[in-house]
């Protein structure tokens, strides 16, 4: 329950940045929404690349959108792949 929250959050907060793109904030939200975009999509990316990186291509084959929801939803999907095993 407490993955699915998290994941629920963080699909807000991508959300309440990518609409700034689309109709900006006032001039000291907008600043901060960039800012925080930015931050997101760096350490969201490096986590990615990361992981992409270390992955076979019997694992790449086999799931194709993990990489993309490590990048969506973070430490929050990682979690979640310890809660399967």
């Amino acid at each position: 329950m407490f993955i699915f929250i998290g994941k629920v959050l963080y699909s807000l907060i991508w959300l309440f940045l990518v609409f700034n793109l689309i109709h900006p904030y006032p001039h000291p939200a907008n600043v901060v929404a960039n800012i925080g975009l930015i931050a997101f999509t760096v350490i969201h990316g490096l986590q990615a690349w990361m992981l992409h990186s270390t992955m076979t291509n019997q694992e790449k084959q086999q799931d194709k959108f993990k990489v993309l929801r490590l990048f969506l939803f973070g430490v929050f999907e990682s979690l979640s792949w310890k809660g399967k095993k």
